[in-house]
Protein backbone atom coordinates (compact mmCIF):
# COMPACT_ATOMS: atom_id res chain seq x y z
CA UNK A 1 0.00 0.00 0.00
CA UNK A 2 1.29 3.38 -0.75
CA UNK A 3 -0.24 6.99 0.65
CA UNK A 4 -1.22 9.47 -1.95
CA UNK A 5 -1.96 13.12 -1.62
CA UNK A 6 -5.22 13.54 -4.19
CA UNK A 7 -6.84 16.76 -4.63
CA UNK A 8 -9.12 15.43 -7.01
CA UNK A 9 -11.99 19.04 -7.91
CA UNK A 10 -10.79 22.05 -9.70
CA UNK A 11 -11.53 24.08 -12.67
CA UNK A 12 -9.83 25.27 -15.91
CA UNK A 13 -10.00 28.64 -17.70
CA UNK A 14 -12.95 27.46 -19.68
CA UNK A 15 -15.44 27.45 -16.32
CA UNK A 16 -17.68 30.55 -15.52
CA UNK A 17 -15.68 33.45 -13.73
CA UNK A 18 -12.11 31.68 -14.03
CA UNK A 19 -9.21 33.10 -15.80
CA UNK A 20 -6.40 31.49 -17.93
CA UNK A 21 -4.79 28.54 -15.54
CA UNK A 22 -1.79 26.79 -17.17
CA UNK A 23 -1.25 23.06 -16.78
CA UNK A 24 2.43 24.14 -16.23
CA UNK A 25 1.74 26.70 -13.32
CA UNK A 26 -1.09 23.88 -11.53
CA UNK A 27 2.12 21.02 -11.64
CA UNK A 28 4.49 23.50 -10.37
CA UNK A 29 2.58 24.28 -7.39
CA UNK A 30 1.31 20.77 -6.73
CA UNK A 31 5.11 20.00 -6.50
CA UNK A 32 5.26 22.69 -3.67
CA UNK A 33 2.28 21.94 -2.37
CA UNK A 34 2.90 18.13 -2.14
CA UNK A 35 -0.17 16.68 -4.20
CA UNK A 36 0.47 13.85 -5.77
CA UNK A 37 -2.74 13.53 -7.90
CA UNK A 38 -4.52 16.45 -9.29
CA UNK A 39 -8.08 16.68 -11.07
CA UNK A 40 -7.81 18.32 -14.36
CA UNK A 41 -11.04 20.54 -14.21
CA UNK A 42 -13.51 20.77 -17.26
CA UNK A 43 -12.30 17.38 -18.96
CA UNK A 44 -15.92 17.22 -20.50
CA UNK A 45 -16.11 20.56 -22.43
CA UNK A 46 -14.81 19.69 -26.27
CA UNK A 47 -11.72 22.33 -26.11
CA UNK A 48 -10.56 21.38 -23.20
CA UNK A 49 -10.79 17.42 -23.98
CA UNK A 50 -8.56 18.58 -26.91
CA UNK A 51 -6.15 20.51 -24.45
CA UNK A 52 -5.94 17.55 -22.53
CA UNK A 53 -4.81 15.25 -24.88
CA UNK A 54 -2.69 17.41 -26.19
CA UNK A 55 -0.44 18.22 -23.12
CA UNK A 56 -0.85 15.12 -20.73
CA UNK A 57 0.75 11.37 -21.64
CA UNK A 58 -0.47 8.74 -19.95
CA UNK A 59 2.32 7.17 -17.26
CA UNK A 60 -0.13 4.55 -15.91
CA UNK A 61 -3.13 3.20 -15.73
CA UNK A 62 -5.58 6.62 -16.46
CA UNK A 63 -3.33 8.85 -14.64
CA UNK A 64 -1.61 11.25 -16.97
CA UNK A 65 1.49 13.66 -16.69
CA UNK A 66 2.53 17.08 -17.56
CA UNK A 67 6.58 16.93 -18.07
CA UNK A 68 7.56 16.42 -14.51
CA UNK A 69 6.65 14.31 -11.64
CA UNK A 70 2.65 15.42 -11.42
CA UNK A 71 0.16 13.30 -12.30
CA UNK A 72 -3.39 14.39 -13.50
CA UNK A 73 -6.96 12.42 -13.56
CA UNK A 74 -9.36 13.39 -15.68
CA UNK A 75 -12.56 15.12 -13.82
CA UNK A 76 -15.62 17.72 -14.49
CA UNK A 77 -18.10 19.00 -12.55
CA UNK A 78 -21.06 18.76 -13.91
CA UNK A 79 -24.57 20.67 -13.16
CA UNK A 80 -27.76 17.53 -12.37
CA UNK A 81 -31.18 19.00 -12.25
CA UNK A 82 -34.54 17.35 -12.00
CA UNK A 83 -37.89 17.98 -10.87
CA UNK A 84 -39.39 15.68 -8.22
CA UNK A 85 -43.17 15.61 -6.67
CA UNK A 86 -43.68 17.58 -3.43
CA UNK A 87 -40.84 20.62 -4.90
CA UNK A 88 -42.13 23.94 -6.11
CA UNK A 89 -38.80 23.92 -8.04
CA UNK A 90 -36.42 22.06 -9.97
CA UNK A 91 -33.79 20.63 -7.81
CA UNK A 92 -30.42 21.57 -8.73
CA UNK A 93 -27.06 19.93 -7.66
CA UNK A 94 -23.20 19.83 -8.32
CA UNK A 95 -21.71 16.89 -8.71
CA UNK A 96 -17.97 15.77 -9.76
CA UNK A 97 -17.22 13.16 -12.70
CA UNK A 98 -13.93 10.95 -12.51
CA UNK A 99 -12.85 9.52 -15.82
CA UNK A 100 -10.28 6.45 -16.38
CA UNK A 101 -9.44 7.56 -20.18
CA UNK A 102 -10.14 9.64 -22.91
CA UNK A 103 -12.31 7.12 -24.63
CA UNK A 104 -15.11 7.08 -21.97
CA UNK A 105 -14.76 10.68 -21.87
CA UNK A 106 -16.53 10.97 -25.63
CA UNK A 107 -18.88 8.18 -24.52
CA UNK A 108 -20.30 10.62 -22.41
CA UNK A 109 -19.82 13.65 -24.99
CA UNK A 110 -22.06 11.39 -27.30
CA UNK A 111 -24.44 10.86 -24.56
CA UNK A 112 -24.82 14.56 -24.01
CA UNK A 113 -25.54 15.06 -28.01
CA UNK A 114 -28.02 12.14 -27.77
CA UNK A 115 -30.02 13.60 -24.95
CA UNK A 116 -30.12 16.76 -26.52
CA UNK A 117 -27.50 18.50 -23.36
CA UNK A 118 -25.43 21.77 -24.18
CA UNK A 119 -21.90 21.18 -23.63
CA UNK A 120 -21.37 24.57 -24.03
CA UNK A 121 -19.41 25.26 -21.00
CA UNK A 122 -16.67 23.95 -18.42
CA UNK A 123 -19.15 23.38 -15.77
CA UNK A 124 -21.98 21.57 -18.23
CA UNK A 125 -25.70 20.96 -17.37
CA UNK A 126 -27.62 17.55 -17.44
CA UNK A 127 -31.39 18.30 -17.02
CA UNK A 128 -34.38 16.05 -17.00
CA UNK A 129 -37.99 16.11 -16.23
CA UNK A 130 -38.80 13.94 -13.26
CA UNK A 131 -36.68 11.48 -10.82
CA UNK A 132 -36.96 8.14 -13.60
CA UNK A 133 -35.86 10.03 -16.43
CA UNK A 134 -33.05 11.02 -14.41
CA UNK A 135 -32.20 7.66 -12.61
CA UNK A 136 -31.97 6.60 -16.32
CA UNK A 137 -29.45 9.07 -17.14
CA UNK A 138 -27.28 8.16 -14.34
CA UNK A 139 -27.61 4.56 -15.13
CA UNK A 140 -26.17 5.02 -18.47
CA UNK A 141 -23.71 7.62 -17.07
CA UNK A 142 -22.48 4.96 -15.19
CA UNK A 143 -22.62 2.30 -18.11
CA UNK A 144 -20.16 4.16 -19.86
CA UNK A 145 -17.26 2.45 -17.78
CA UNK A 146 -17.11 0.41 -13.90
CA UNK A 147 -14.65 2.93 -13.43
CA UNK A 148 -16.07 6.41 -14.02
CA UNK A 149 -17.37 7.89 -10.82
CA UNK A 150 -20.07 9.79 -9.89
CA UNK A 151 -19.37 11.95 -6.82
CA UNK A 152 -21.80 14.72 -4.64
CA UNK A 153 -19.73 17.98 -4.90
CA UNK A 154 -19.99 20.15 -1.84
CA UNK A 155 -22.72 18.66 -0.67
CA UNK A 156 -23.86 21.53 1.96
CA UNK A 157 -23.01 24.18 0.18
CA UNK A 158 -26.41 25.95 -1.44
CA UNK A 159 -25.73 24.19 -4.88
CA UNK A 160 -24.91 21.00 -3.23
CA UNK A 161 -27.18 18.12 -2.96
CA UNK A 162 -27.94 18.42 0.69
CA UNK A 163 -27.77 22.05 0.39
CA UNK A 164 -30.61 24.76 1.71
CA UNK A 165 -31.73 25.21 -1.68
CA UNK A 166 -32.88 22.06 -2.59
CA UNK A 167 -33.96 21.07 1.08
CA UNK A 168 -33.68 17.66 0.75
CA UNK A 169 -34.40 14.84 3.43
CA UNK A 170 -32.48 11.89 1.76
CA UNK A 171 -30.35 11.15 -1.20
CA UNK A 172 -32.90 8.65 -2.36
CA UNK A 173 -35.58 11.47 -3.16
CA UNK A 174 -33.23 12.33 -5.60
CA UNK A 175 -31.26 9.26 -7.21
CA UNK A 176 -33.94 6.78 -6.62
CA UNK A 177 -32.58 3.32 -7.29
CA UNK A 178 -29.49 4.88 -8.46
CA UNK A 179 -28.60 5.54 -4.68
CA UNK A 180 -26.76 2.08 -4.07
CA UNK A 181 -23.68 3.56 -6.50
CA UNK A 182 -23.39 7.14 -4.75
CA UNK A 183 -20.66 5.36 -2.73
CA UNK A 184 -18.51 9.28 -2.27
CA UNK A 185 -19.00 12.65 -0.83
CA UNK A 186 -16.95 15.74 -0.95
CA UNK A 187 -17.18 17.37 2.12
CA UNK A 188 -16.78 21.06 0.48
CA UNK A 189 -15.56 24.20 2.16
CA UNK A 190 -17.89 24.68 4.25
CA UNK A 191 -18.65 21.48 6.30
CA UNK A 192 -15.99 18.74 8.30
CA UNK A 193 -16.58 15.40 8.36
CA UNK A 194 -17.54 15.86 12.28
CA UNK A 195 -20.40 18.09 10.78
CA UNK A 196 -21.53 15.14 8.16
CA UNK A 197 -20.97 12.14 10.25
CA UNK A 198 -24.08 12.82 12.09
CA UNK A 199 -26.15 12.86 9.28
CA UNK A 200 -27.59 9.48 8.32
CA UNK A 201 -27.45 9.73 5.11
CA UNK A 202 -23.75 10.02 4.57
CA UNK A 203 -22.95 7.79 7.88
CA UNK A 204 -21.47 4.70 5.81
CA UNK A 205 -20.12 6.96 2.62
CA UNK A 206 -16.52 7.61 2.05
CA UNK A 207 -15.50 11.34 2.28
CA UNK A 208 -13.64 13.35 0.67
CA UNK A 209 -11.86 16.35 0.46
CA UNK A 210 -10.69 18.58 -2.62
CA UNK A 211 -9.48 22.37 -2.89
CA UNK A 212 -12.61 23.51 -5.84
CA UNK A 213 -9.96 25.42 -6.79
CA UNK A 214 -10.42 28.63 -9.62
CA UNK A 215 -6.96 29.41 -10.28
CA UNK A 216 -3.15 27.42 -9.72
CA UNK A 217 -2.27 30.28 -6.38
CA UNK A 218 -0.64 28.45 -3.94
CA UNK A 219 -3.47 29.41 -1.05
CA UNK A 220 -6.04 27.79 -3.77
CA UNK A 221 -4.52 24.19 -4.71
CA UNK A 222 -4.34 21.86 -2.60
CA UNK A 223 -6.24 24.00 0.49
CA UNK A 224 -8.65 20.66 0.87
CA UNK A 225 -7.32 17.09 -0.16
CA UNK A 226 -7.41 13.87 0.90
CA UNK A 227 -4.81 10.93 2.00
CA UNK A 228 -5.61 7.89 0.18
CA UNK A 229 -4.27 4.67 0.73
CA UNK A 230 -3.99 2.70 -2.52
CA UNK A 231 -2.73 -0.45 -3.87
CA UNK A 232 -0.46 1.20 -6.77
CA UNK A 233 -0.44 4.85 -8.08
CA UNK A 234 -2.96 4.35 -11.09
CA UNK A 235 -6.46 5.30 -11.74
CA UNK A 236 -8.12 1.74 -10.71
CA UNK A 237 -6.74 1.60 -7.64
CA UNK A 238 -7.51 5.05 -6.49
CA UNK A 239 -11.28 4.50 -7.66
CA UNK A 240 -10.83 0.67 -5.42
CA UNK A 241 -9.70 2.63 -2.75
CA UNK A 242 -12.17 5.47 -2.82
CA UNK A 243 -15.18 2.85 -3.08
CA UNK A 244 -14.11 0.96 -0.21
CA UNK A 245 -13.38 4.34 2.50
CA UNK A 246 -9.14 3.98 2.71
CA UNK A 247 -9.11 7.86 3.41
CA UNK A 248 -6.10 8.20 5.51
CA UNK A 249 -6.87 11.63 6.63
CA UNK A 250 -8.60 14.38 5.16
CA UNK A 251 -7.08 18.10 5.31
CA UNK A 252 -10.49 20.58 5.52
CA UNK A 253 -10.42 23.94 5.78
CA UNK A 254 -11.93 25.18 8.91
CA UNK A 255 -15.02 25.49 8.10
CA UNK A 256 -15.81 28.74 9.46
CA UNK A 257 -13.67 30.23 6.96
CA UNK A 258 -15.98 28.79 3.82
CA UNK A 259 -18.08 30.79 2.18
CA UNK A 260 -21.03 30.00 3.19
CA UNK A 261 -21.34 28.38 6.66
CA UNK A 262 -23.36 30.91 8.61
CA UNK A 263 -26.77 31.95 7.47
CA UNK A 264 -26.58 35.89 6.74
CA UNK A 265 -26.39 38.90 4.38
CA UNK A 266 -23.34 40.87 3.79
CA UNK A 267 -23.05 44.15 4.37
CA UNK A 268 -22.66 45.27 0.43
CA UNK A 269 -26.15 43.89 -0.66
CA UNK A 270 -29.08 46.25 -1.65
CA UNK A 271 -30.57 47.81 1.34
CA UNK A 272 -27.47 47.29 4.28
CA UNK A 273 -25.52 49.46 5.54
CA UNK A 274 -24.18 46.51 8.06
CA UNK A 275 -23.47 42.75 8.08
CA UNK A 276 -26.19 40.55 9.90
CA UNK A 277 -24.84 36.40 10.22
CA UNK A 278 -26.42 34.05 13.12
CA UNK A 279 -25.18 31.38 14.60
CA UNK A 280 -28.12 28.70 15.91
CA UNK A 281 -30.51 31.88 17.12
CA UNK A 282 -31.99 32.95 13.60
CA UNK A 283 -34.88 33.77 11.82
CA UNK A 284 -37.17 30.14 10.85
CA UNK A 285 -38.52 32.14 7.56
CA UNK A 286 -34.89 33.11 6.85
CA UNK A 287 -36.33 36.65 6.52
CA UNK A 288 -33.46 39.54 6.58
CA UNK A 289 -34.03 41.74 9.50
CA UNK A 290 -32.55 44.38 7.64
CA UNK A 291 -33.43 44.06 4.01
CA UNK A 292 -36.25 41.89 4.80
CA UNK A 293 -35.03 39.47 1.69
CA UNK A 294 -34.58 35.91 2.07
CA UNK A 295 -31.37 34.96 3.23
CA UNK A 296 -29.40 31.44 2.32
CA UNK A 297 -29.34 28.84 5.25
CA UNK A 298 -25.73 28.57 6.25
CA UNK A 299 -24.51 25.43 6.23
CA UNK A 300 -24.06 25.01 9.92
CA UNK A 301 -27.51 25.45 10.67
CA UNK A 302 -28.47 22.74 7.54
CA UNK A 303 -25.85 20.13 8.85
CA UNK A 304 -27.81 20.46 12.40
CA UNK A 305 -31.24 20.42 10.56
CA UNK A 306 -30.39 16.84 9.41
CA UNK A 307 -28.70 15.23 12.17
CA UNK A 308 -29.66 12.45 14.18
CA UNK A 309 -28.11 13.25 17.61
CA UNK A 310 -28.07 9.28 18.47
CA UNK A 311 -25.06 9.43 15.78
CA UNK A 312 -21.91 9.90 18.54
CA UNK A 313 -18.55 11.08 17.79
CA UNK A 314 -16.66 10.74 14.45
CA UNK A 315 -14.19 7.97 13.58
CA UNK A 316 -12.84 9.93 9.99
CA UNK A 317 -9.39 11.48 10.50
CA UNK A 318 -9.08 14.91 9.88
CA UNK A 319 -7.13 18.25 10.29
CA UNK A 320 -8.33 22.00 9.81
CA UNK A 321 -5.27 23.79 7.98
CA UNK A 322 -4.66 26.93 6.59
CA UNK A 323 -2.14 27.33 3.53
CA UNK A 324 0.99 28.14 4.17
CA UNK A 325 1.21 31.50 2.39
CA UNK A 326 -1.91 32.86 4.39
CA UNK A 327 -0.19 31.54 7.23
CA UNK A 328 3.15 33.81 5.83
CA UNK A 329 0.93 37.03 5.24
CA UNK A 330 -1.01 37.17 8.39
CA UNK A 331 2.39 37.30 10.43
CA UNK A 332 3.69 39.75 8.47
CA UNK A 333 0.37 41.60 8.42
CA UNK A 334 0.08 41.52 4.75
CA UNK A 335 -2.83 41.27 2.76
CA UNK A 336 -2.07 40.42 -0.18
CA UNK A 337 -0.26 36.10 -0.22
CA UNK A 338 1.27 37.54 -3.75
CA UNK A 339 3.12 39.56 -2.35
CA UNK A 340 7.60 39.63 -2.92
CA UNK A 341 7.82 38.89 0.90
CA UNK A 342 5.36 36.44 1.27
CA UNK A 343 6.55 34.18 -1.67
CA UNK A 344 10.57 34.77 -0.44
CA UNK A 345 9.62 33.03 2.79
CA UNK A 346 7.60 30.70 1.47
CA UNK A 347 10.59 29.65 -1.26
CA UNK A 348 12.59 29.49 1.86
CA UNK A 349 10.58 27.30 3.85
CA UNK A 350 10.04 24.85 1.02
CA UNK A 351 13.68 24.54 0.15
CA UNK A 352 13.82 23.64 4.17
CA UNK A 353 10.58 21.11 4.29
CA UNK A 354 10.60 20.07 0.50
CA UNK A 355 6.84 20.41 0.49
CA UNK A 356 4.21 22.29 1.92
CA UNK A 357 2.69 18.72 3.38
CA UNK A 358 5.90 17.51 4.52
CA UNK A 359 6.12 20.77 6.75
CA UNK A 360 2.67 20.24 8.32
CA UNK A 361 3.75 16.64 9.28
CA UNK A 362 6.70 17.62 10.79
CA UNK A 363 7.45 17.43 14.45
CA UNK A 364 10.59 19.74 14.06
CA UNK A 365 9.10 22.64 12.71
CA UNK A 366 10.90 25.18 15.14
CA UNK A 367 14.11 23.11 15.44
CA UNK A 368 14.37 22.91 11.44
CA UNK A 369 13.06 26.69 11.12
CA UNK A 370 16.28 29.22 10.70
CA UNK A 371 17.01 32.54 11.57
CA UNK A 372 16.03 33.56 7.79
CA UNK A 373 12.33 32.44 8.79
CA UNK A 374 11.13 35.59 11.18
CA UNK A 375 9.84 34.39 14.66
CA UNK A 376 6.90 35.71 14.35
CA UNK A 377 6.62 33.56 10.82
CA UNK A 378 7.53 30.34 12.93
CA UNK A 379 5.05 31.52 15.82
CA UNK A 380 2.27 31.54 13.49
CA UNK A 381 3.31 28.18 11.74
CA UNK A 382 3.56 26.35 14.76
CA UNK A 383 0.31 28.02 16.35
CA UNK A 384 -1.47 26.74 13.31
CA UNK A 385 -0.28 23.91 13.31
CA UNK A 386 -1.70 22.96 16.96
CA UNK A 387 -5.11 24.37 15.62
CA UNK A 388 -4.75 27.62 18.04
CA UNK A 389 -6.39 30.00 15.20
CA UNK A 390 -10.10 30.88 14.49
CA UNK A 391 -12.21 32.78 12.16
CA UNK A 392 -14.16 36.30 13.07
CA UNK A 393 -16.35 36.72 11.84
CA UNK A 394 -17.11 33.28 10.71
CA UNK A 395 -17.56 33.11 6.86
CA UNK A 396 -21.12 33.77 5.24
CA UNK A 397 -23.21 35.16 2.10
CA UNK A 398 -20.21 34.19 0.24
CA UNK A 399 -17.37 35.79 2.09
CA UNK A 400 -14.95 33.74 3.69
CA UNK A 401 -14.08 33.94 7.37
CA UNK A 402 -11.25 36.20 8.90
CA UNK A 403 -8.35 34.62 10.20
CA UNK A 404 -7.00 35.10 13.47
CA UNK A 405 -3.78 33.29 14.86
CA UNK A 406 -3.03 32.22 17.99
CA UNK A 407 -6.13 33.46 19.26
CA UNK A 408 -6.68 31.05 22.11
Amino acid sequence: MITIAADLHSHSGYAGGVGKISLEKIAAAMQMKGIDVFGTGDCLFPPRTAELQKQLTETSDGLYSFPGNSRFLLQTEIIISTRLIGYPRKIIAHHLLLFPDFTSIRKVQDLFRKWGMKNTIGRPFLTSENCVQLEDQLFELQNVHPLLEIIPAHIMTPEGIFGSRNNLTSLKEFYGGFIDRIRIIETGLSADPSMLQQIPDLEKLTFISNSDCHSSALNRIGREFSLIRCKHLDYPSIIEALRNNRIEMTIEFNPAEGRFFLTGHRADRQGHDQAVSFTDDYPQDLTCPICSRKMNLGVWQRCNSLKNPQITGCHRKFIHLIPLVEVIASSLGIKSVNSVSVIKIYNRIIAIFGTELALWQSDQIEEQLDKRIPQKTINQICAVQRGDFIFDPPGFDGYYGNLLIGAH
